[in-house]
């Protein structure tokens, strides 16, 4: 046993000079892995990454400027499409208002039509009535010119002659037709 005890304090003894236990060996090829794993990895998976990492910040890129132009033509497109209504809004206003000015023109075109008619119509009873009413009165001044000379005949018999009985009937006749 006293082998084994005299290995273990002479071990501590040997390293002595190295308080944490590293060993300079191990040191260095720990280093030595990491350099070789750095170059390994960053030949054969470094660039591969960057690469891809640039490609999809390309696409990203892309797709921004896609969205912008996209974002640009809606606008562009809302425009022209408010311009077209605005467009479209003013026709119609304007239809509106040739018809509406069509309509009044069309209306006072037959209330024209309508008093020219009532005019004519007017005129034509007008006329109408002048003529049945000189009818009315040559006949109520025949008649008047019969009775009187009846009533003449029966008053004046013999004293007047045919031609002083139809004086006096012209006379009274045209006395009539003035009143």
């Amino acid at each position: 046993m006293e082998t084994q005890t005299t290995q273990a304090t002479e071990q501590p003894a040997q390293n002595s000079g190295n308080v944490m236990g590293f060993d300079q060996t191990v040191i260095v090829c720990t280093w030595l892995a990491f350099l070789i794993a750095f170059v390994v990895l960053g030949k054969l998976v470094w660039k591969p990454i960057l690469q891809w990492l640039e490609s999809r910040e390309t696409e990203i890129r892309s797709s921004l400027d896609d969205a912008a132009a996209a974002r640009k033509a809606a606008e562009e497109a809302d425009a022209k499409a408010a311009q077209t209504v605005a467009d479209a809004e003013r026709e119609a206003r304007a239809k509106a208002d040739a018809m509406a000015a069509a309509a009044r023109r069309h209306v006072a075109g037959m209330e024209s039509e309508a008093r020219e008619a009532i005019a004519a119509k007017r005129r034509q009873a007008e006329a109408d009535l002048a003529e049945e009413r000189a009818a009315a009165l040559r006949k109520l001044s025949e008649q008047a010119g019969g009775e009187i000379a009846k009533a003449l005949d029966r008053l004046l018999p013999g004293l007047l002659t045919d031609a002083q009985r139809q004086a006096y009937q012209d006379q009274i006749a045209a006395d009539v037709r003035f009143h």
